[in-house]
């Protein structure tokens, strides 16, 4: 029932731009050169802000510079601007279609938006201009997207206000619609409580458990996963209106998390909430945590969980969840999505969360460890 935070489907995003445009005269301002160089340094430092606004200046100056729209497409991506990303990432093909960064991110988007054929045929180009080293990776992706094309494209759907929810059959179409109502219900609830809602609707998908591992990739302890979309099997215990509503609810709030923060967000953070936010989340946590006595730094549950065991995951999940907890009680949920906008904003973890946590990260750490 939880999210592997993983951003680009096993494609590692390296951000490293080569700016080869030259000036041929000195200015007074700032040259487009210099803009690129700063912009690049800012994403290699994690200022996504700062990142964007150096690379929009130097895109008006150099605006048939690949690399340049690159850099603003991935500044945009990292800060949850997607509809911005994309128009930078298509404009950075057009200009230079050899850009495999600008394939990798742009195919994600078109991916988690739900345009999977998009996402096939901007995958496709790129195969075509890849280098042999990243060929594998590539057909991988698009041997899992065509798997789910041809599955989903068969499916039914049930809509609602802010979800639309598919599905193989007619079996399926009453659970469909409790699928719906249950997310209406988070909707409000989880909005409710943390004075955020999404603004797009979202796309969640049910499978049978082979068609889940199939297209998801998951590991075999997860229950569900969002990607941009919500993957949810359904058959057996899924089928039962507790373990639906927990499951529904933890990977709507991912999707409120998405919104909020963009993809920066530290996985035990993300997880965390979801927890929290899940019907009896919290005490069934409480009660992982009292069966151990380990405690990990939270410093390690930044990355994604699923190459964990289903005994180290569960130690996570819980662990998360007890530390977004005592945010919340020292200084309420708002102090949570404080945090993830900064996030959004790009400002640096350590700082944001000393901001809105008011305790230095390494102190907090070392109190919730003790607890």
């Amino acid at each position: 029932m939880r999210r592997v935070g993983r951003v680009s489907g096993g494609l590692v995003i390296v951000f490293l731009l080569a700016c080869t445009s030259v000036l041929t005269a000195q200015r007074t301002t700032k040259d487009p050169q210099t803009l690129a160089k700063e912009g690049a340094a800012a994403l290699n430092e994690r200022r996504f802000d700062d990142a964007l606004t150096a690379f929009t200046a130097a895109a008006a100056q150099l605006p048939n510079d690949g690399n340049v729209a690159l850099g603003a497409g991935l500044a945009a991506f990292m800060l949850g601007r997607t509809g911005d990303a994309a128009t930078w990432l298509v404009r950075a093909l057009k200009l230079q279609p050899n850009l495999l960064q600008a394939s990798i991110v742009l195919g994600e988007l078109q991916h988690r938006s739900g345009r999977i054929d998009d996402a096939i045929a901007t995958y496709e180009a790129a195969l075509k201009l890849a280098p042999k080293a990243n060929a594998a990776q590539l057909e991988d992706r698009l041997a899992a997207w065509r798997k789910e094309q041809q599955l989903v494209g068969r499916f039914s759907r049930s809509q609602g206000t802010h979800f639309t929810v598919l599905f193989e059959g007619p079996a399926d179409e009453i659970l469909a619609r409790r699928i719906v109502d249950h997310l209406e219900s988070a909707y409000l609830h989880v909005g409710e409580s943390l004075r955020a809602y999404p603004t797009q609707t979202i796309t969640v998908v049910l499978y049978t458990m082979q068609q889940f591992q199939d297209i998801t990739r998951m590991p075999a302890w997860s229950g569900a996963s969002y990607d941009g979309r919500i993957h949810v099997p359904v058959r057996g215990a899924m089928q039962q209106t507790e373990q639906l509503e927990r499951v529904l609810t933890h990977e709507f709030v991912h999707a409120v998390v998405a919104n909020i923060g963009g993809p920066a967000v530290p996985v035990w953070l993300n997880e965390g909430l979801a927890t929290v936010m899940e019907p009896g989340g919290v005490a069934q946590s409480d009660a992982v945590l009292a069966a151990v006595n380990v405690r990990p730094h939270l410093q390690q549950l930044h990355g994604a969980f699923s190459s964990l065991s289903a005994a180290q995951a569960r130690l996570a999940y819980a662990y998360s969840a007890h530390a977004v907890q005592r945010i919340i009680e020292l200084r309420g949920a708002y102090a949570v999505v404080g945090l993830l906008r900064d996030l959004a904003r790009g400002v640096d973890f350590n700082t944001a969360f000393g901001k809105n946590a008011q305790i230095r990260y390494e102190e907090f750490d070392a109190m919730i460890r003790r607890d």
